[in-house]
Formats: structure tokens, C-alpha cells, sequence
């Protein structure tokens, strides 16, 4: 059964808008009466690892797409050398005494591993789902974060004067962020209080230039990266329904373990007023429960299967054996 509509049912509706923020990227999936509209499917590849790819170039002065060792583009924000620019971000298991014992060459082939991806994207979201971070991030400023400042020629060469000149004298008693290896992030400085920010990218409509590929389809990429209220509009327009649009808009449910971030359905109720026709009353509902929101599929199914009607859909072991998956589909 598809998580959104598990996740509707998680909120008590049969019909509403699913705004489901994962870990690969968004995904905005209208469902009525219980059942999917894959005609207005809408998805982006702003999600969870996306951030996390975003929050490491940042640390590491590069931008690397999905994790690759090709180095993209180039930017520095920092006051002299990114903190990671020379061991890059090291996960918890290379800190671990048994891995001392692997030769060079093995140790190499891990980090270019599906495993070794996977644990730098866990450090990148223990430090996005810090407190101390989110407490920073918690700010009126709705700029769009590594923007106007910083250096894509040089990462000894930074240019800081177009981004807060108040903030250069900020000393080293600052606000900082200890990663797993022992390097200290400076959160003083600008491009530290974007990092605390950094969900806002979710929202922002354009992007920082170091984070697009200067190829020719830069505009496919821009297409494929749509901000949430934006994916929200695109889902909407293309339900035919008139009513239907308005009763979906009125219950937009907001879902999964990248949108914990605070305030996130608060902004995105912002921009959806922006860009919503006036007779249109949306509501964005987001559960304050971590556990609710992180696991509202799983939720919803275990709704979904106490109900009774739910065991006229159930296969014998014999009809499966006979007929196999196909008829769990037709079902």
C-alpha cells in the first residue's frame, strides 16, 4: 500500500494532499476517498540526503552530487579553509579502533562505499537535528541561505564583505558544533548561521549557483528541484476539479523524517498564501510528535489493518501460491 495514503489515514482523512519530505527527496501525492491520484504525483529531489550532500559541501569548500568523488563545483564561505577541507567529514566508524587495523587500500575502497555514503549522511542529520542548531535557525531572516558571500575561485580567497559586516568580529567564544572526529564548527560566522538554516532551502526559489551544475541541462535540474510549495501548486493544478482542489488544499498533510524541522509547515503555509488563489482556505497539518510524523506510514497501516473491511483483502497462502504479488495489486 503506498505510504501516503497510509499517512492519510494516520491523520484521520480519506481525502487530502500528502506533502511527504523523505530521506531521497518530496513527493506530493493527492488522495480521495482513500485512494491514490497518481495523475497529480508530483516529486522533487529536495529531501533529507539532498541537505545532507548540501551541509557537507559546505564543511568539505565542494560540491558533490549524491555522494560521488567528482568534484562538481567549488565554494568557501569561511573565514580562511572550510573545516573539512582536508580529511573531509569522517563518519563514526573510521574513529573506531578496529578500523586502524585495515590496510591503506582497504580502508579506501570502504569510503567509496554505499556504507560509508550512508554514515556521513547520519552525521550530516545528527548535526541538522541538533538543538543547538535548530535554536540558532530559528530567525527572521528569509534569504536564501550561502547566498552573497563566499568564494568558488579560491578557498583561501574569501570575499565576506556583502554578508552581515557586523558579524567579522565574532569571536572564538561563539556558538560552535563538535563533529564526531573533534572538528569544531564555527556557527558566529554567516555561513554558520546558515547552516542552521539550512531547511529553508526546502522553500527558497532559487538556489546558490555552487550547488547547479553549469551544464546544459541546468534547466531539467531546475525542473526536477521544485521547491515544496511550488510541487504543492503543480499537484494542485493539475486536478480538474475545481472543488476537489480546494478540499485537498484545505488538507495538506505534511510527513516524513525531513520535515521535523521547526516551523517548516508554518513557512510552508507562508508560501502556499503567496501563490494560492484567495478563495482557496488551505491548512498544512503536521503532527508535533516526532514519532508520529517520522512513522506516520506505518501508523496508518496498522489503522488500516484493524479495520474490518481491510480482511476482505487479505490472500490465503494458497491464492498467493497460485496467483503470486499481482493479486495483493488488483486487490
Amino acid at each position: 500500500v503506498p505510504s501516503a495514503m497510509l499517512s492519510s489515514f494516520a491523520n484521520g482523512r480519506q481525502t487530502s494532499l500528502v506533502v511527504d519530505v523523505g530521506h531521497t527527496g518530496s513527493r506530493v501525492t493527492p488522495v480521495v476517498d482513500g485512494y491514490l491520484l497518481h495523475s497529480g504525483s508530483c516529486k522533487s529531489g529536495r529531501g533529507g540526503m539532498w541537505l545532507g550532500d548540501v551541509k557537507r559541501g559546505v564543511l568539505e569548500g565542494c560540491w558533490k552530487i549524491n555522494g560521488s568523488d567528482s568534484v562538481v563545483n567549488k565554494w568557501n564561505g569561511w573565514k580562511g579553509a572550510p573545516p573539512c577541507q582536508h580529511d573531509g567529514v569522517i563518519p563514526r566508524y573510521i574513529l573506531q579502533s578496529k578500523i586502524e587495523k585495515l590496510k591503506a587500500n582497504e580502508l579506501e575502497h570502504l569510503k567509496k562505499s554505499p556504507f560509508h555514503s550512508m554514515a556521513v549522511h547520519e552525521v550530516m542529520y545528527e548535526m541538522m537535528t541538533s538543538t543547538s542548531l535548530q535554536s540558532i535557525g530559528i530567525s527572521s531572516d528569509t534569504s536564501t541561505p550561502f547566498v552573497g558571500y563566499g568564494s568558488s575561485e579560491n578557498n583561501d580567497d574569501v570575499n565576506m564583505e556583502d554578508k552581515n559586516d557586523d558579524d567579522e568580529d565574532a569571536d572564538d567564544d561563539g556558538p560552535s558544533y563538535v563533529l564526531p572526529d573533534g572538528t569544531k564548527v564555527d556557527l558566529a560566522q554567516p555561513v554558520g548561521k546558515d547552516l542552521c538554516r539550512l531547511p529553508q532551502l526546502l522553500l527558497s526559489e532559487d538556489l546558490p549557483s555552487w550547488i547547479q551544475p553549469q551544464t546544459s541541462n541546468a534547466n531539467d535540474y531546475a525542473s526536477n528541484m521544485l521547491p515544496l510549495h511550488k510541487l504543492v501548486h503543480r499537484s494542485l493544478s493539475q486536478i480538474l476539479d475545481a472543488d476537489l482542489r480546494k478540499e485537498l488544499a484545505s488538507n495538506i498533510i505534511l510527513s516524513g523524517s525531513a520535515s521535523l524541522t521547526p516551523g517548516l509547515d508554518k513557512s510552508l503555509s507562508i508560501e502556499l498564501g503567496k501563490i494560492l488563489p484567495a478563495s482557496y482556505k488551505h491548512k498544512v497539518i503536521s503532527s508535533k510528535s516526532t514519532v508520529e510524523n517520522r512513522y506516520g506510514a506505518w501508523i496508518g497501516g496498522s489503522i488500516l489493518s484493524s479495520l474490518g473491511s481491510f480482511q476482505q483483502l487479505w490472500l490465503s497462502k494458497k491464492e498467493y501460491e497460485e496467483n503470486g504479488a499481482v493479486l495483493g495489486l488488483q486487490r
